[in-house]
């Protein structure tokens, strides 16, 4: 569960201090906006926290899975006035808990650059017993030995051919291993912290 600063969501540099994740994020997508002029809440890109910003007078109502800017750089910053800070996961609205695996499953499919090559065509064992494909709502040991037969040696090169190899749709069941892990901080193995937020 995200919540603030605490709850392990601060990293530190190799000098032992203490170093904040959101400092480097540029980009983030809207997964909650209810009323023109009140709070945001987002998932930044690529490392998916859920966050909360204050929009700029005028911004207008944001409609789900708008991509917008909320780096350093004000001058760049349209829609941004603030950044609040995490939001807490159990206190997101339905509507926000229901558009978030839909609007990760978007940014995966955004990115097969990234999640093809960095996940499904590299993912080994965890285990003797468990392999990382396990990791996959749905999917056991002998769906994962069959996938990693599918993948060979070459891989795939994007989502349609996985996912006609597989018969999976191979970004939802990501998207939905990503949202558990934001729902449950203590769900290991962490996909979110060994495919996109290391040296944070």
């Amino acid at each position: 569960m995200q919540s603030g600063s605490r709850g392990g969501q601060r990293r530190h540099n190799n000098n032992g201090e203490r170093t904040d994740p959101l400092i480097s994020v540029e980009w983030c997508r809207v997964i909650d906006h209810p009323e023109d002029g009140g709070v945001i809440v987002v998932v930044t890109e690529p490392a998916m926290h859920v966050i909360r910003l204050r929009p700029k007078q005028g911004a207008g109502l944001l409609s789900v899975g708008t991509r917008i800017y909320m780096g350093i750089d004000h001058s760049k910053r349209d829609l941004v006035q603030d950044i609040l800070g995490f939001a807490r996961i159990r206190d997101l609205s339905n509507s926000a808990s229901q558009e978030l695996p839909v609007v990760i499953q978007k940014m995966i499919e955004d990115a097969p650059d990234v999640f093809i090559n960095q996940f499904f065509n590299r993912a080994g064992n965890l285990s003797l017993k468990m392999h990382a494909f396990e990791l996959l709502s749905g999917v056991g040991n002998k769906k994962a030995m069959e996938m990693v037969e599918r993948r060979g040696r070459v891989g795939w090169e994007g989502f349609p051919q996985l996912d006609a190899d597989c018969n999976i749709n191979a970004a939802e069941l990501l998207a939905k291993r990503f949202v558990s892990e934001i729902e449950d901080r203590s769900l290991q193995p962490r996909l979110l912290d060994l495919l996109l937020r290391q040296g944070e």
